[in-house]
């Protein structure tokens, strides 16, 4: 049993998915002049937390061979033949229908539908279409990551307001640069897979600089989330300006030096940027509509 369990961490990730979840917390704020039950979060996060489990299952059933020939991911399950192909197939479909089991009776269909909409892109439209053809992979395939605030504004409001796709915005800014520092420091294995993956096409120079680019648009966002909305105020705004001044600084180091070393520290750095900034405008919105 205990051998079942960490297959199955493995392949759904829910490190990852951590992130997702956080994402969809401000929809589900502040898509009401009430705060959302605690069984309708819960429910929204279980239901999110599946589908994104199953996007992250039939990746690697897909990227099998490419996972086999990478450093970082030849000892995942699938590559070590420590679960099958098909027995990983129905597990993500169990997943997949457990999640709209979840989303039409406890949550709504909107809210099931923008899910898979998310699971669709990311298989259909990064894995198999985008990831192996395109340095670009990640600028539009990264769309599937970004469906985290809709699903928190569809299960409040039933409906995709322009603030849901602000947020969406944010996320979608954010991750060229996030995952493009990842791919510097494992270019090598990104090369040996034969993934069009930036930094192997262009090169880190190009790579840094559309990090540096990408930052400030995000940064932009951010923090111009503050004129969008009456919902956050100045604790939002002084500490996002803060935090986006200094992910900049580290994107003009990284600019700069071009090191894996300064591409691992903007990474982590960029992943804790968005986690602190959704959970910072829970916190603001809690100050100022509780």
């Amino acid at each position: 049993m205990k051998e079942f369990f960490r297959i199955w961490i493995k392949l759904t990730k829910p490190r990852v998915t951590t992130l997702v979840l956080v994402t969809a917390l401000p929809g589900l704020y502040l898509g009401t002049d009430s705060t959302p039950s605690l069984s309708l979060i819960f429910w929204t996060l279980l239901g999110t937390f599946f589908m994104s489990s199953a996007s992250f299952v039939f990746n690697q059933i897909i990227e099998k061979d490419k996972d086999a020939q990478m450093e970082r991911t030849k000892n995942r399950p699938l590559p070590m033949g420590q679960i099958s192909p098909l027995s990983a197939g129905i597990g993500g479909l169990l997943l997949i229908v457990l999640s709209f089991g979840v989303f039409v009776w406890q949550v709504n269909l909107l809210s099931a539908l923008v899910a898979f909409s998310g699971f669709l892109s990311y298989i259909f439209l990064y894995t198999i279409w985008l990831k192996p053809r395109t340095d670009q992979n990640i600028v539009i395939g990264g769309i599937a990551g970004c469906v985290g605030p809709l699903i928190g504004y569809a299960a409040t409001t039933e409906s995709l307001p322009l603030p849901a796709w602000i947020l969406f915005l944010i996320i979608f800014l954010w991750t060229p640069a996030h995952f493009w520092a990842l791919a510097i420091f494992l270019k090598e294995d990104y090369n040996a897979a034969n993934f069009p993956m930036m930094p192997v096409l262009r090169g880190i120079p190009e790579t840094t600089k559309l990090i540096l680019y990408y930052t400030i648009l995000y940064s932009i966002s951010c923090i111009g989330f503050y004129f969008s909305t009456d919902r956050v105020g100045f604790l939002y705004f002084g500490i996002t300006l803060i935090l986006c001044i200094y992910m900049i600084y580290l994107a003009v180091r990284l600019f700069q030096f071009q090191t894996r070393e300064m591409a691992k520290s903007f990474f982590f750095f960029s992943i804790f940027h968005l986690f602190f900034i959704n959970l910072l405008i829970l916190a603001d919105y809690s100050l100022h509509w509780r």
